[in-house]
């Protein structure tokens, strides 16, 4: 993430008041004063996945999916492993609606998505898709040239 000049993460409302009047406000005025724009961005610590773990399931995961799997010798695109994988690990929650026109109340299934997991539950997601094509459809994995092949690390 070579955008991100500052970053903090604060477990309580005192950590968070003293980072931000101590640290962040100060740094973001020097900033600003000298002619630069800012953009803040406010997270939940561990629910949001990163960019990171997205271009990695869907480049290179989903990506040599696509590529060489061939169940009953039929390739299907991403877009179709892609679902499969969601509606397999995934699935559906219910959801309660309110027509606002009638107020009746209604339950209807919806499917639950990749942008709704966490930093975990993508990583959940990731490694079961990984182990599922390589011990059920072959899937050998190519190492992207991101990725250090030492240490794993994914690289910017």
């Amino acid at each position: 993430m070579s955008d991100i000049l500052m970053q903090a993460t604060w477990c309580n409302a005192q950590q968070a008041y003293d980072n931000w009047t101590h640290q962040v406000s100060p740094w973001c005025k020097a900033q600003l004063t000298a002619g630069r724009a800012l953009a803040v961005e406010i997270r939940f610590a561990e629910d949001k996945k990163t960019d990171q773990q997205r271009r990695y399931y869907h480049g290179v995961i989903l990506k040599q999916i696509a590529q060489h799997a061939r169940p009953n010798c039929v390739k299907f695109p991403l877009a179709v492993w892609k679902e499969h994988f969601r509606k397999e690990y995934l699935g559906f929650k219910t959801v309660t609606f309110v027509n606002p026109i009638t107020s009746k109340k209604s339950r209807r299934r919806v499917r639950i998505s990749t942008e709704d997991l966490g930093v975990k539950a993508y990583n959940l997601l990731i490694e079961r898709v990984t182990a599922y094509a390589a011990t059920e459809l072959g899937v050998a994995f190519d190492a992207p040239e991101w990725i250090d092949p030492e240490t794993g690390e994914i690289l910017q």
